[in-house]
């Protein structure tokens, strides 16, 4: 673990934290919100904790590009040496309805890869944290995948069109109907073994990825897309096909099961 990601993820830990008590504000007082052009829903908690994530985070790392849902691309996070990708509300429809699952996302990538995650739950004052090759915690806790290895068993969060789009017969798995507004959340799920795996449809971004990614990856698992290729971060395009987050043993009997044979 080099000093740099440590300090890089107590700043974005303490930025997360500071961003998390902002959305909470409006989360409690209810926050004004509108349709995107893509229908997708916005509130003002969002910009607002964006604009407070950018202003902390690239003052501190003036070197550092940046990505966020709610802030424009210009490309020049793609000559940076080190990016932040993060979505201020992860789950906005969940903070919408009033519910706890929402999250501030913070990844910080060198290159294509995570090396910093952090997930933020201001509701029940939860905090996620990744670094590369030193493990994933919730608080104090290290997480730690599940060992779960049989489809039919597992509990793996699915939707209809996530199975569709995998090529799985729903008789062939068995899928938690359940649905989790966060992407993050889902993933974290599975970082901690609450869930055996979770299948993402297509069209995820990276902000819903970057800090959740490294969290399963460091807990012990594995995230690709069905062709077994990795999620990589940081493109010129930062939207992503269908993926599987699972343990490295039921991740491959998913592909299995989507692919028709074993892919690693």
């Amino acid at each position: 673990m080099s000093v740099s990601n440590r300090d890089d993820l107590e700043l974005i830990v303490s930025a997360a934290r500071e961003a998390g008590a902002l959305a909470l504000r409006y989360f409690k007082s209810g926050a004004r919100n509108w349709n995107k052009p893509d229908d997708s829903i916005v509130t003002e908690a969002d910009i607002a904790v964006d604009k407070l994530l950018i202003e902390r985070l690239t003052t501190a790392r003036p070197a550092y590009g940046w990505l966020s849902e709610e802030h424009p691309d210009d490309g020049s996070r793609l000559r940076a040496a080190r990016s932040f990708i993060a979505d201020p509300i992860d789950g906005t429809r969940a903070f919408v309805d009033g519910s706890d699952e929402w999250v501030v996302s913070v990844g910080l990538v060198a290159g294509d890869a995570p090396v910093a995650g952090v997930l933020y739950n201001p509701v029940r004052d939860e905090i996620w944290t990744a670094l590369a090759g030193e493990g994933a915690w919730r608080g104090q806790a290290e997480l730690a995948v599940s060992k779960e290895q049989d489809l039919k068993t597992a509990r793996v969060v699915a939707s209809k069109k996530a199975l569709r789009q995998a090529g799985i017969a729903e008789a062939d798995i068995h899928a938690d109907r359940r649905f989790m507004k966060s992407l993050a959340n889902r993933l974290a799920q599975v970082a901690a073994g609450t869930v055996d795996a979770a299948l993402a449809t297509a069209n995820s971004a990276d902000w819903d990825l970057a800090a959740a990614l490294l969290i399963v990856q460091e807990a012990g698992g594995r995230v690709t897309c069905y062709n077994g290729e990795p999620v990589r971060l940081n493109q010129q395009t930062i939207r992503h096909p269908a993926f599987v987050a699972a343990g490295p043993r039921l991740h491959d009997e998913i592909l299995a099961a989507a692919c028709g044979e074993m892919t690693v």
